[in-house]
């Protein structure tokens, strides 16, 4: 151990980089509270943010970070070498101040990275090991702060702004709005997602497409194909074209449309929930009859437009 670092553990500064130890203890203790589920997220956001807000900034947070460096160097020399008890817990105490210092209370997506690491260390880990049961605990936690999570859908493991460009696709009757599942089954199957698909698995606990989340295929299928059918079959047999631009002006109503928004809506951010980009739906009357093979291009490709950089309500 370093004399410096020594000397450090041994007589306690009062104030660390000009922060006072006290508050850094407070700031430390909010942390462990909410990891412990005795206050949430928001409180620990709100009270972590209060506590630092008059403070001024760190001169030099890499000096910060280079002194933690050396404080766990040194402290895992101190547990290898089977030294004092008392120096073990004094060094342990420092690396944590020092992290407060530079670690505010943290954003979904710190939260979510967090997520990630565990449930990769959860998946090498037996499900006896005492690690894991603290880890299991600790990513359930986290799950409940980002259940509500505007920026991140869990179930896929990836973020809105990803999933949200397939809430609408493209069809045999144009822009249809899709069930939550079935873009997140789009959007972990889109090989331009792969990479995030790959890094997103210990999220979701599932190297591919959960079980359910395959299965929406069918039913967004459903929302449309009756439609789809009827009107393939009266346009094309003789004598039943009124009954085919009926089939299509119904369709093409905007109720329809709403209901469609509506049906589909469960499971979205408000903010997806609610987005309608207004692409066309079929054609209707005797010239503007058009029957496409159906597609499950998700619409914002189709149309070269990205819903994560469109603006939305």
């Amino acid at each position: 151990m370093d004399d410096d670092i020594r000397e450090l553990i041994k007589a306690p500064p009062a104030y660390l980089f000009g922060w006072p130890v006290p508050l850094i203890d407070e700031i430390g203790g909010l942390s462990r509270a909410a990891y412990d589920g005795r206050i949430d997220l928001d409180e620990w956001r709100r009270r972590d943010r209060d506590l630092r807000a008059p403070m001024p900034p760190l001169a030099s947070p890499g000096m910060v970070t280079a002194m933690h460096r050396r404080v766990t160097e040194a402290w895992r020399e101190a547990r290898r070498g089977s030294s004092d008890t008392a120096d073990a817990e004094a060094l342990l105490t420092m690396m944590g101040r020092l992290r407060y210092l530079t670690e505010p209370a943290p954003t979904d997506a710190e939260l979510f990275h967090e997520l990630a690491g565990i449930t990769r260390q959860l998946r090498e880990y037996s499900p006896h090991d005492n690690l894991n049961r603290s880890l299991g605990r600790r990513a359930e936690l986290i799950r409940g702060w980002l259940a509500a999570s505007p920026e991140y859908d869990l179930a896929s493991g990836l973020e809105w702004s990803v999933v949200g460009r397939y809430r609408w696709v493209s069809t045999s009757l144009g822009a249809v709005p899709a069930y939550v599942d079935e873009a997140r089954r789009l959007a972990l199957t889109d090989p331009g997602n792969a990479e995030k698909v790959a890094a997103s698995a210990g999220v979701r606990g599932h190297d591919g497409v959960p079980p359910e989340i395959a299965a929406a295929e069918i039913r967004q299928a459903m929302l449309y194909s009756s439609f789809a059918v009827l009107l393939e079959e009266a346009w094309r047999r003789e004598g039943h074209e009124e009954l085919g631009d009926a089939v299509a002006a119904l369709w093409n109503r905007p109720a329809t449309r709403r209901l469609l928004m509506t049906v589909t809506a469960d499971g979205w951010p408000r903010r997806f929930a609610a987005y309608d980009p207004g692409l066309p739906t079929i054609a209707t009357g005797p010239t503007g009859r058009t029957v496409r093979a159906a597609s499950a291009t998700p619409i914002f490709h189709a149309t070269e437009n990205d819903l994560s950089a469109s603006p939305l309500d």
